[in-house]
């Protein structure tokens, strides 16, 4: 039951009757603009608030609150032991890294605008409107979640600065911008590192995207979140939910493509920040084509390595680094082949080997690389052939539920 307040407005001034307490819930979020929005009674999306101005009441139970209020509220009303991990909306004015605050602007508003619109023209299981925002957490992570009517990505600043850092080494590498074909000549070796991050960073906002759209984010409950998303070591999975993962990976890849080669980041990728604008058309995809495989291996290599058996593989909430990145590359090469099969073919095995071991030193993190080599040797025995095989059937009959002929 919504309660009602009074809010008595005059010429000299304001007064309230049992005046609610100030939303948001916390200072990390800017206060909305209208009274409607700054005023929160309850949990609820909006309260039986009335304005009296001269004698007249004016209703505002109806007005909506942003979702960046909402995105917040999801959080402070979580569990205690989530509480902990994941605060609320995190506020960009408090990043010590200074730089990268409008670039975290410019993607969110870029993403949050080009994501509705994509979902205005689909016909998608989740029908919600989208809003991504970023997470005050020490824990490097991304969720999707519903809450009041809106589709949820967060993205954990912990794993944002992690993105950060892993794109300052990759832009400093010598090899990786040798292996790529660019010149690092003063602010382009910063160029390459905003190329890096961007391109990382849609990849998994695309990810979670496709946990929405594609309906693997239930009603709010249960599952209605996906905790614990980039964390890909854990148990307790199997190998429907595998599937689902390399669903939103693939999903992604081809989102990520569109945009990067054929859509609106191709401009400043090349004009802008790479300096490729007197390059011909065919560089300028390889070079491109050669950051996406960087970007996204780098990703997966500063994530925890996962050992695996065949007993614990079919275990597991997402496939080992190494196989996610091949069910990435198979995309990655489909997505090529109607119009730029050329591409695919530059992409030889021997390039993208050379890029991964590239990328690998460039970024060691946690992976230690050799935990990808004992990876790669369990997926090439029997056992591997076998959890292949199994999970390629499985994500398989999951596309057909999705595109049935």
């Amino acid at each position: 039951m919504k309660r009602n307040t009074i809010i008595e407005l005059g010429s000299s001034g304001s007064r309230a009757e049992n005046p609610p307490p100030i939303a948001p819930d916390s200072p990390n979020v800017a206060p909305a603009a209208s009274t409607a929005t700054n005023v929160r009674v309850g949990g609820s999306r909006s309260a039986a608030i009335k304005i009296r101005r001269h004698g007249c009441v004016i209703d505002l139970s109806e007005m909506p609150l942003p979702p960046e209020v909402l995105f917040h509220r999801y959080f402070q009303e979580l569990s205690p032991f989530w509480r902990e991990k994941y605060r609320g909306k995190h506020d960009l004015e408090a990043l010590e890294t200074l730089e990268l605050r409008p670039l975290l602007v410019a993607i969110q508003g870029a993403l949050n605008e080009g994501l509705n619109e994509e979902h205005a023209v689909r016909e998608p299981v989740d029908s919600h409107p989208f809003h991504l925002d970023y997470i005050d957490s020490t824990v490097p992570n991304a969720l999707a979640f519903r809450h009041d009517d809106y589709a949820f990505i967060g993205i954990t600043i912990r794993l944002v600065n992690e993105l950060w850092d892993a794109s300052d080494l990759l832009g400093k590498s010598e090899v990786i911008a040798s292996l790529i074909g660019v010149r690092l000549v003063g602010e382009q070796r910063e160029a390459l590192r905003v190329v890096f991050f961007r391109t990382m960073l849609s990849f998994i906002v695309l990810h979670e995207w496709t946990h929405h759209i594609h309906g693997h984010v239930g009603p709010r409950g249960l599952g209605s979140v996906h905790f614990d998303e980039i964390l890909d070591g854990g148990q307790g999975g199997d190998l429907e939910s595998q599937a689902l993962e390399v669903d939103a990976d693939g999903y992604a890849v081809h989102l990520v493509l569109n945009n990067l080669i054929a859509g609106n980041a191709r401009a400043s990728a090349v004009t802008t920040f790479l300096k490729l604008d007197e390059q011909p058309l065919s560089v300028q995809d390889e070079v491109l084509f050669a950051c996406f495989v960087v970007a996204v291996g780098a990703f997966l290599y500063i994530r925890h390595p996962v050992t695996v058996n065949s007993a614990n593989v079919y275990t597991l909430t997402h496939p080992p680094q190494a196989e996610r990145m091949n069910f990435i590359m198979n995309q990655a090469m489909r997505w090529c082949q109607p119009s730029r099969a050329d591409l695919a073919a530059r992409m030889a095995l021997d390039r993208f080997q050379k890029l991964m071991r590239g990328t690998a030193e460039a970024t060691p993190g946690d992976s230690g690389g050799i935990n990808w080599a004992a990876q790669t040797a369990f997926l090439m025995s029997p056992d591997g052939r076998e959890y292949n095989r199994k999970l390629n059937g499985v994500y398989q009959s999951y596309v057909q539920t999705l595109f049935p002929t």
